[in-house]
This record gives structure tokens, sequence and C-alpha cells, in this order.
């Protein structure tokens, strides 16, 4: 069952890139992110099999979130790049622009919480409290390097998100 999901995920990743070919979509960094996750965060095939299957349900519906943000943002004009890298972008938009992006983000935070304590509570009937601490510190490690990466600021990229291969 394992070798078929893994298998699935493959086949499902390479069709959706050669569908997608955009240099960073939402679904290519949600593949990663699953990568990630899955290279670093070790479970039982019972557990496993279960929280995978969640875990990727997740993922998807984070990624529609943070889609429907951007595109309503690219309704006003708005169109931001990767986070912490857009100053200059900000400064050009107008109070109407900036009161509306702030609006939406809040809107999307409030989606993304309200996402989070769900899959949190389905988290506790599969994974151990450890399990789960482990889940978000991975999240949070994660995430804070694809910003640094897309920043491009080499020094706090884990080795695995850069690309050079380290062992701790």
């Amino acid at each position: 069952m394992k070798k078929l999901w893994i298998t699935l995920i493959i086949m499902a990743v390479g069709a959706a890139t050669a569908l997608f070919a955009q240099e960073k979509s939402s679904f290519n960094i949600m593949q990663e992110r699953f990568a990630y996750m899955r290279e670093h965060l070790t479970l039982g095939e019972k557990e496993g099999d279960a929280f995978w299957k969640t875990y990727s349900q997740y993922l998807k519906e984070e990624s529609a979130i943070m889609d429907a943000y951007r595109r309503n943002l690219e309704k006003q004009g708005i169109k931001l790049g990767a986070p912490g890298t857009n100053k200059e972008i900000i400064e050009k938009l107008s109070d109407k622009q900036l009161i509306y992006m702030q609006d939406q983000k809040f809107e999307m935070r409030k989606k993304i919480s309200d996402l989070e304590i769900g899959y949190y509570k389905k988290y506790k009937t599969i994974l151990t409290p450890r399990q789960i601490q482990k889940l978000y510190d991975l999240e949070y490690k994660y995430k804070k390097s694809l910003t640094a990466k897309k920043k491009g600021d080499k020094k706090e990229v884990p080795a695995n998100i850069s690309g050079s291969k380290k062992k701790r």
C-alpha cells in the first residue's frame, strides 16, 4: 500500500509538472513541502498512511486559499512577488490598493487559521502529541527556509532545501 501511495504521488507530480510548467507554482511548492515533511517526519506504516493522505489534503486546501488571495489581489492590479521581496511593489500602491491588500491578507489568514484548527483536530486522531509538535516544528523550519531561499539568503536555507545534501 505504501509503495502504491508513493508511486501515485510521483506520477501526480510528474503529470502536474508537465501541465503547469510555471517557475514555482503553488503546486510545485506544495509538492516540495510534502517531500520535505515526508523525509523528516518519521511515522509508522499504520499512522503514516492515514497521516500522509490527510496532510496532502491539507496542503491542497491551504494552496487553494493562497491562490485565491493572489488572484483577488491581481484583480485589483496588485501583483506580489515572494514574501519579503515586495517592498518596492507595496510602496507604489495607492491607499485604496493597500487597504484592499490588508483586508484580503486578514481574510486569508483567518481562513488558514480555521483550516489549521480543523486539521489539528484530525491530526490528534492520527498522531501522538510529540509527532504533532515535530510536524509543526518542521512546518516552521520549512516556511522560514523557503522565504530565505526566495530572498537569496543561503545561510538560513537547510541543506535539503538549497539542493546540497548534508547529514545531521
